[in-house]
């Protein structure tokens, strides 16, 4: 339980420095490496993670960033844990530029967003 607990702080802490860096205006990459990152890993995590590229190039907010969140875990490489907090971070930001220029499903996608926050801890 407690690695668990120090893994979910970890993976805030990262999250929320990877969108402090989004809203200073830098860009993250996601790298034609983060695209492979996930090939020999179980099929299990292969396929959440090409779901969840696939549901972020629909625009598909929601599924994309419950999909990342669920794909977090301990066991996770480096470089694979590094992978997903740069796609949450461009996703967050292509979110945040389509509410800007005023798109109803980006500003559905934030509500639903937060009131189901995909890193919220089961009770």
């Amino acid at each position: 339980m407690f690695i668990a607990s120090k893994f979910l702080r970890r993976l805030t802490a990262a999250s929320a420095a990877l969108l402090l860096l989004a809203g200073c205006g830098k860009k993250a990459l996601v790298t034609a490496d983060d695209a492979q990152v996930f090939d020999k890993a179980a099929p299990e995590l292969k396929q959440m993670w090409q779901t969840a590229l696939e549901a972020s190039k629909t625009n598909d907010y929601i599924t994309a960033e419950m999909v990342l969140f669920r794909l977090s875990r301990p066991e996770l490489t480096p470089e694979q844990q590094n992978a997903i907090n740069r796609q949450l971070t461009v996703l967050t930001e292509r979110l945040n530029d389509a509410v800007a220029k005023g798109d109803p499903a980006a500003k559905a996608a934030v509500t639903e967003l937060h009131r189901n926050p995909p890193n919220r801890q089961p009770r």
